[in-house]
């Protein structure tokens, strides 16, 4: 651990972190990017936070399957959310009684043309040790004759792949890991393990996918389990509109398959921008998919009130206060509420109030103030200073965030 200059350093694996003493914070509290460790609270959204425990709450108790729904306007937080989601169900899945919980978050691909490709994206995301794990917990079981037979009936080749990664040396291995992540092993490669080809077509990957999503649920009953559920999050998923007709049909397919094959222990929660309309549900869902989401809850991110995005920054600045006594205790620091009014009231003038623009925004002013703080040359953030530090800075309008995508 260094210390530096009133920081604290610390360093891990793929991550840093600092304690900013001097603004009273344990870290810097407006991220541009939403991290997975960041999205433990839902910061002035308490109806969105009920919603999600009451869904997950009830993902754990159940084993029918499930398809849920994120729609928010661009900027409104639904990554956030739905990493929170994440967090909430790990919390979930520990509770005596319930469903094992596993969530793997996955973004569309962009260029996606297939169902093949969100298949790769997932197998890419998912744990392999966790794969692994379930298969050597199968293999021990009571029921693990009829269970492997029909493993080995739906994909053959996963089957091999699986039991190399438990038997086979770290060569073998190697290369039964790039076939689950569908990487452009060559044939010959694959037969010395004893696969016979890559998973080259959407109907593979769902007999795959179903077999991966069953093997799991198995798995978690051998263990004292009522059940597993796989929760399958596709965030950015209005990428589908860009994969011509053919990606769209063949995509919608794909995931419709997949669902019809797993009756029990699969949740999608597909997770999307756009302005949402009264209407329904948008075009890109196919009329079987449709027909399979019913009447689920949808979850609507909307614009914040400027009540609540003071709210908003209050409970992020709360989050990651640390308890310094000599500093001051006022709830915004290092920002005062007037400050932080016409922070918001800037961020209003140009466009709808939504957590990004808010967060951009005072990333912005805490940026140019921060250094300043350190030094001693500035106490608190001021009315006048966040307005010099904004006019520095370029606007992106909600037209520019929806034609980005």
């Amino acid at each position: 651990m260094q210390v530096s200059r009133g920081r604290v350093l610390a360093r891990g694996w793929g991550q840093m972190t600092r304690t900013y003493t001097h603004l009273g914070l344990n870290r810097w509290p407006f991220p541009v990017v939403p991290e997975p460790d960041y999205c433990t609270f839902l910061a002035a959204r308490s109806q969105v936070r009920m919603d999600v425990h009451e869904m997950v709450d009830a993902l754990a108790r159940r084993e029918t399957s499930s398809i849920q729904l994120f729609w928010a306007w661009f900027g409104a937080g639904k990554t956030h959310t739905v990493h929170y989601f994440s967090h909430y169900a790990a919390q979930a899945a520990n509770a005596k009684g319930n469903n094992r919980l596993i969530t793997v978050y996955t973004e569309f691909p962009k260029g996606a043309k297939s169902f093949l490709d969100l298949y790769r994206s997932l197998l890419v995301a998912i744990d392999s040790d966790l794969l692994t794990e379930a298969f050597l917990e199968v293999a021990t079981s009571p029921e693990s004759a009829g269970v492997l037979r029909r493993l080995m009936q739906a994909s053959p080749d996963l089957f091999t792949a699986l039991n190399v990664l438990v038997t086979g040396n770290v060569q073998s291995q190697l290369l039964a890991h790039r076939w689950l992540r569908g990487d452009a092993v060559p044939a010959s490669d694959l037969k010395k393990v004893g696969i016979a080809q890559r998973v080259t077509t959407s109907e593979e990957a769902t007999r795959a996918l179903a077999s991966i999503i069953g093997m799991l649920n198995v798995a978690a009953q051998a263990h004292g389990r009522p059940a597993a559920r796989l929760i399958w999050i596709i965030d950015e998923f209005q990428r589908i509109q860009k994969a011509g007709t053919r990606g769209l049909d063949d995509i919608n397919s794909g995931l419709h398959s997949t669902f019809n094959a797993s009756p029990n222990a699969l949740t999608l929660v597909f997770s999307f921008s756009g302005r949402p309309q009264p209407s329904g549900l948008p075009d890109w869902f196919s009329r079987e998919l449709r027909d399979r989401i019913g009447r689920t809850k949808v979850m609507v991110l909307p614009p914040m009130s400027a009540d609540e995005a003071l709210r908003f920054v209050r409970e992020i600045l709360s989050q990651f206060r640390l308890a310094v006594g000599s500093l001051p205790s006022a709830p915004f620091f290092p920002f005062s509420e007037a400050t932080c009014k016409a922070i918001i009231a800037e961020v209003q003038a140009k466009g709808e109030l939504k957590p990004r623009s808010v967060m951009h925004a005072f990333n912005s002013v805490l940026q140019e103030a921060e250094p300043l703080i350190e030094r001693k040359e500035l106490d608190v953030i001021s009315v006048d200073f966040a307005k010099k530090a904004l006019e520095a800075y370029t606007v992106v309008t909600d037209k520019d965030l929806e034609d980005g995508e």
